[in-house]
C-alpha cells in the first residue's frame, strides 16, 4: 500500500498540470475560442439578415439614418448635376415630347431636381437601380403624365444595359388609346371597369399611379350615363382605385406611389 502513494501523487500532479494548461490556453486565446464556438450562430444570423434584406419591399421609403422625410422638400435649380441625360441620347422618347428637337429655345427646365428638407438624396445610380429591380416588375399606370415618368426611367437606365439585352415595344392598343384621347370631347368615367386592366397589376413589386385623366374604353355604345361635376367624377374614379389598391395589394410586398398633376401643367401645355 505504501508503494502506491507516490504513483497516485504523480498521477494527480499530471492531471492537475493538464487542467492548468487547458485553463491557461483558454484564458490566453479565449476570444478565439468564443469566435469558434459561436461561429455557427453568427453565420446563421448573417444569413437570416441577408434573406430579410433581400425580401424587403423594393424602394421602401421610411426613416433613414438621418430620419429624413423625402416627401417634404422643394425643387431647386442645379446646373452641375442636371440634366442626367440629353434628349438626343435617348431614342425611346416619343417625337411629340422631344422639345429641343422641335425648337424649344430654353433648356432651364432640365436643371431642376428635388431637394428634401434636412438631407440630400444620393445621386442616381442606374446599375444599383437595376439590381434593386432584378426579378421584379415596376408598373407606371396612367396617362401621358405617367408615360413621361416611364420614358424618363427608361432613359436613365438604358445606357448601362447592352444593346442586345434590352427592347421596347409599342402595342396597337396603346397607340389606339392615344389617338382616341385626342378625339374624345366628352370624358366618360367608367368607375366599375378597373378590373379590365387591374388584372395586369397584380403581383407587381412597385406600382406608380398618376392622378390626372382616367377614362375607359367601351365595347358598345355607353348607356346609363350620369352627368357629374368634374371634381366629383375625379373623386369617384380615384376612390375606386384606392379601394382596389387597399384590397388587392399587400403593403408588405408591394410599394405603391401616387403622382399628382402639377398645377401649372395646363399652362405649360399651351
Amino acid at each position: 500500500m505504501k508503494a502506491s502513494f507516490p504513483h497516485r501523487k504523480r498521477s494527480f500532479r499530471s492531471y492537475l498540470f493538464t487542467i492548468s494548461f487547458i485553463i491557461f490556453v483558454i484564458f490566453l486565446y479565449g476570444e478565439d475560442f468564443t469566435c469558434i464556438l459561436s461561429s455557427p450562430a453568427v453565420v446563421e444570423a448573417d444569413l437570416d439578415a441577408a434573406l430579410e434584406k433581400d425580401e424587403a419591399v423594393a424602394f421602401a421609403v421610411g426613416k433613414t439614418v438621418e430620419e429624413c422625410d423625402v416627401f417634404q422638400g422643394e425643387w431647386v435649380y442645379d446646373e452641375v448635376s442636371r440634366p442626367q441625360y440629353a434628349e438626343e441620347e435617348c431614342l425611346y422618347i416619343q417625337p411629340q415630347l422631344t422639345c429641343q428637337a422641335h425648337g424649344r429655345p430654353d433648356a432651364g427646365y432640365q436643371h431642376w431636381r428635388w431637394q428634401p428638407h434636412g438631407c440630400s438624396l444620393p445621386s442616381f445610380n442606374a446599375t444599383l437601380t437595376l439590381e434593386m429591380l432584378r426579378g421584379k416588375r415596376m408598373l407606371f399606370v396612367g396617362d401621358s403624365l405617367n408615360r413621361g415618368q416611364f420614358v424618363s426611367m427608361v432613359c436613365l437606365l438604358h445606357r448601362v444595359i447592352p444593346e442586345n439585352a434590352k427592347s421596347m415595344e409599342t402595342f396597337d392598343s396603346l397607340t389606339v388609346f392615344t389617338a382616341k384621347v385626342r378625339l374624345i370631347t366628352d370624358r366618360i368615367v367608367r368607375a366599375g371597369s378597373i378590373m379590365k386592366h387591374a388584372r395586369y397589376w397584380k403581383g407587381a413589386d412597385i406600382v406608380v399611379f398618376n392622378t390626372y385623366l382616367w377614362r375607359g374604353s367601351f365595347d358598345a355604345d355607353p348607356k346609363n350615363i350620369t352627368e357629374m361635376v368634374t371634381e366629383d367624377a375625379y373623386r369617384l374614379a380615384l376612390g375606386r382605385m384606392l379601394k382596389w389598391v387597399e384590397k388587392q395589394m399587400d403593403p408588405h410586398t408591394t410599394r405603391v406611389f401616387f403622382a399628382t398633376m402639377s398645377p401649372s401643367h395646363e399652362r405649360s401645355a399651351t
